[in-house]
């Protein structure tokens, strides 16, 4: 019995397709995080509770300078040199907008939903979140739209926990003392965050990003690593987003479609991360647990 040519080559297509893997589908936690290019340099103003921190210290209720031996920081308070630390250690671009004069409008929120104002701030607070509990010195928030080859940010914050912790902008007292955190340390690493960069967890690499800071450590300087971490990450490039790019037209989440039409819309995920005083590297997203492991 003859086979009809066209059923046969039907045939053969359906059992050659049948035959091809799927591409694997790039899981939301591991897409890279950052902001999109046109939104650079971040305006970010902090709060005047930190003038709280300069009573402590025997200093002014303004923010601190940075120190004349800081090279050419020594016109900018110690916040702003910690995001010009940032834009130094990247010569394509510029990370933050320095010598704004804005200072945070709203005050420290209860629920971290509430961040999401539009205002990308750095917060103290008293009344730490319930859900985070103990042990976090600091975190990062953030909101991003979910993309094909990554989580482009379009809200963060920096909150640091005043409830259990104590923090200082004077090197002397953190270093003579375990009870004080360095505060331009925090906020160095938390910088980080905000621009999307994720721990390093190896104890062998010199970097502003190792998920663990002491009570007598002062970190106030990028590393190369922190260097190279940052310009990679806004490079389209890099292999990282190479390899998420070629699963682009398989990994779109079914909830990024609308219903009605079938186009995609983003979605917007909420995430934290967390700085903690035991050693443990915990990201959250959407309330769940993305990441927990400790440092080595």
């Amino acid at each position: 019995m003859k086979i009809n040519r066209t059923i046969l080559s039907v045939l053969v297509i359906l059992l050659t397709l049948s035959c091809v893997e799927e591409p694997e589908k790039v899981s939301i936690t591991a897409l890279p995080l950052k902001w999109r290019e046109s939104a650079l340099p971040l305006t970010v103003k902090v709060h005047a509770d930190f003038s709280s921190l300069n009573a402590i210290d025997g200093s002014s209720d303004d923010l601190p300078l940075a120190a004349a031996d800081d090279g050419l920081y020594d016109d900018y308070d110690l916040m702003q040199e910690m995001q010009k630390a940032w834009n130094d250690a990247d010569d394509a671009r510029e990370y933050f907008v320095l010598d704004h004069g804005q200072a945070a409008g709203a005050d420290p929120y209860t629920d971290l939903d509430d961040y999401y104002d539009g205002e990308i701030g750095i917060y103290v607070t008293e009344n730490w979140f319930s859900s985070i509990g103990y042990g976090v010195l600091a975190i990062t928030s953030y909101f991003a739209e979910q993309r094909t080859d990554h989580l482009r940010m379009v809200h963060g914050d920096i909150i640091v926990n005043f409830r259990d912790y104590y923090f200082s902008f004077d090197k002397a007292r953190t270093q003579e003392s375990t009870t004080y955190y360095d505060l331009p340390s925090v906020i160095l690493h938390e910088l980080g965050h905000l621009l999307g960069l994720k721990h390093t967890t190896s104890s062998t690499v010199q970097s502003i990003m190792y998920p663990q800071l002491g009570s007598t450590e002062v970190k106030r300087t990028l590393g190369y690593y922190d260097s190279l971490s940052i310009s990679n990450l806004y490079d389209t490039n890099t292999q990282a987003l190479k390899t998420a790019q070629a699963f682009s037209s398989a990994s779109i989440d079914e909830s990024m479609k609308n219903a009605d039409d079938g186009q995609e819309k983003p979605k917007i995920i909420h995430g934290y991360i967390e700085l903690r005083a035991d050693g443990h590297c915990r990201h959250f997203q959407d309330g769940s647990l993305i990441h927990d492991h400790k440092v080595f």
